[in-house]
């Protein structure tokens, strides 16, 4: 997956206290072996009705080039080995868990091209469930009532419940609630083993009644991290499971530049965003927590392990976020709305060439799009309701389109000739949660009204004059084209 530019760097393990056993650390060198006996816990992305697991990498084995760098092409190799593993064993992926409940889904299909033909976003979570991902998607065996809060994330096989026991989490906080500290027992430690000072800790989740888990954060820079040939300072948080009087940690850097600048994460403001687990269990080599951390912009996901005296996050990968991204417009919906400029346009359209598209947001619920020729002079205005377009004005040279606003609640198109003209002709379109509820259109000869229709019925030139003094005033409608030749 193309991963996000982030500050999050996965650090070193931590042991227990001194004596604890510190050999067999769980490490994702060992993935395919893993996966090919037990296939182990992927995340699905929720975009009903599917559940998709989106792909961090193209599904085209990578192939070194003559100049590429060892190191990296090794990394990026072995996440297109993950990803195709889980790829071996899509089909037997029939379960989605949360800490409480079980949801049974079944293989439906992989997205691997978009509508015009191209390969689909890979790594990143769009807002908008008309942008595609590279991805393999699910259903639901069984239809969820709409009020359910969640289905979870989680989706594992058969041979995987089969060779685990879950275990409960306990939230120690309440929704809307912030999450209190770690006992001091516990944070005393830390700070005694890392020689530094604990400048906030948080306590998410008791686990099957036995571990704390939570994290741990340090004032300062960490002095005792891991040196690179650039001299990077780093500074320091740890991911945290007690287990009575052992204490177990996963050092997470981050960069560190003075007391007022350092981070894990972009946009984080120096607080560090701890794991989140959504599923743990017990399997044959020790404790499994099912994880993900979210960031302001990125989503991680992956497997914490807890293994003969060692807690390790097996990161799968990063996703990123996709935030006031575009509706896409796809070949077909081109050719549909030029079909319909040229009908509503006939014979005053016929040598035009539609050449951009932008989308305007008269309100934030409904998809308009306008589309215009280079020299915006002439173009059309159009509405998607159900999946598909609607033609709703013509723009040509004499006549702009326009847009008013009442309380956000009903919207105007305002389409008039020049005020300045002897005979100006005006059209008003209202719109309220995406349907057309009022059309009215009015003649005016040298400054006098004379014919005026409310909805295809005439109404006096008074009646008529009275409801345009009532609108609100015209506002030209910001637009941002994009060249259809660019797509």
């Amino acid at each position: 997956m193309a991963v996000l530019a982030s500050c999050q760097q996965k650090g070193k393990s931590n042991g227990q206290d001194a004596g604890a056993a510190s050999a067999g650390a769980a490490s994702s060198d060992n993935w395919n072996d893993v996966r090919d006996t037990v296939p182990m816990p992927v995340f699905l992305i929720s975009r009903m009705p599917y559940l998709e697991m989106h792909y961090w990498t193209n599904v085209e084995e990578p192939v070194k080039e003559g100049d590429d760098d060892d190191e990296y092409f090794a990394s990026y190799h072995a996440a297109w080995e993950r990803q195709e593993a889980f790829r071996r064993h899509a089909s037997q992926y029939t379960h989605v868990l949360t800490n409480y409940s079980d949801f049974r889904i079944k293989f439906f299909d992989e997205v691997l091209k978009d509508p015009d033909g191209n390969t689909p976003s890979i790594g990143q979570l769009h807002g908008r469930d008309q942008i595609p991902s590279l991805c393999a998607r699910y259903k639901l065996v069984e239809p969820v009532e709409e009020e359910n809060e969640s289905v979870g994330i989680v989706a594992v096989t058969d041979s995987y419940l089969q060779t685990r026991r879950q275990l409960s989490l306990t939230s120690e906080y309440e929704e809307g609630e912030e999450m209190g500290p770690l006992p001091d027992s516990i944070v005393t430690k830390l700070e005694k083993r890392y020689g530094m000072k604990a400048s906030r800790s948080l306590w998410y989740h008791t686990i099957n009644n036995r571990y704390i888990q939570g994290c741990v954060q340090f004032e300062g820079e960490y002095k005792d991290a891991p040196a690179d040939q650039w001299g990077t300072k780093r500074c320091l948080a740890l991911e945290v499971i007690a287990d009575s009087s052992e204490v177990y940690a996963h050092e997470v850097l981050g960069y560190y530049v003075s007391e007022n600048e350092y981070g894990w994460n972009v946009d984080d403001d120096g607080i560090y965003i701890n794991i989140y687990i959504h599923t743990a269990f017990e399997g044959p080599h020790g404790l499994e927590f099912c994880y993900s951390r979210s960031a302001p912009e990125s989503l991680a996901v992956g497997i914490a392990y807890l293994r003969d005296g060692k807690y390790e996050l097996d990161q799968y990968d990063i996703y990123q976020y996709m935030i006031d991204e575009e509706i896409p417009l796809w070949k077909t919906d081109i050719a549909e709305l030029k079909k319909l400029y040229y009908e509503a346009a006939a014979e005053e359209g016929k040598d035009v060439v539609l050449s951009k598209y932008a989308h305007c947001f008269f309100d934030l619920d409904n998809e308009w799009v306008w589309m215009r020729d280079k020299d915006d002079q002439h173009g059309g205005i159009f509405l998607r309701k159900d999946g598909h377009f609607k033609f709703v004005g013509l723009e040509t040279p004499q006549v702009k389109p326009m847009e008013m606003n009442r309380d956000y609640k009903v919207y105007y198109l305002y389409f008039a000739d020049p005020k300045d003209n002897m005979i100006v002709r005006t059209r008003v379109l209202a719109f309220k949660d995406g349907e057309q509820i009022e059309e009215f259109s009015a003649l005016k000869v040298e400054g006098v009204y004379t014919e005026c229709r409310m909805n295809g019925k005439a109404i006096s030139p008074a009646a008529g004059k009275a409801y345009l003094d009532n609108l609100p005033e015209p506002e030209e409608i910001t637009a941002y084209f994009t060249d259809i030749d660019a797509e």
